[in-house]
């Protein structure tokens, strides 16, 4: 594997943007028959972080910087492609995440995490803020982490 790190969206290619998007298409939209707005205009002021197998793109996860969504960094669309799923790539990909956040000096981060998943994150650290609310049909809950 290959983690692929852009610091900002001027750098994808636009190979590697149609993969993002196709990949998030395909999970977040089509997989958990979600429809919602994933183009949110974000992407363009966010660091992408791509986790390649070769030229398949296996996860991914965006970084919003701080006061763009919330007032802290945010880690979000963290996601595995369904042919790489039970191989620990989606706590590898939050892993990158955290560590790219760390070396830039961050002090705490933000995630809007699928409430399913709450224990997923809280074994990084994470920790749940306020109530589990739906968004777009799907149970989620603002979790913060102090690095």
């Amino acid at each position: 594997m290959t983690l692929i790190t852009s610091t900002s969206f001027d750098h994808l290619t636009s190979e590697q943007l149609y993969k993002v998007l196709k990949l998030r298409q395909d999970v977040f939209i089509i997989e958990q028959d979600c429809i919602y707005e994933d183009i949110d205009n974000l992407d363009q002021q966010s660091i992408h972080l791509l986790l390649m197998d070769g030229e398949k793109l296996a996860a991914y996860s965006r970084i919003v910087p701080a006061d763009v969504k919330y007032s802290e960094p945010s880690i979000g669309r963290i996601i595995s492609s369904s042919d790489y799923r039970r191989k620990g790539l989606g706590r590898e990909i939050v892993q990158h995440s955290l560590n790219f956040l760390r070396d830039r000096g961050e002090s705490v981060a933000r995630i809007e995490a699928q409430a399913h998943l709450q224990d997923f994150y809280s074994s990084f650290g994470f920790e749940p803020e306020g109530e589990i609310y739906d968004l777009d049909g799907i149970p989620h809950i603002e979790m913060l982490i102090h690095l």
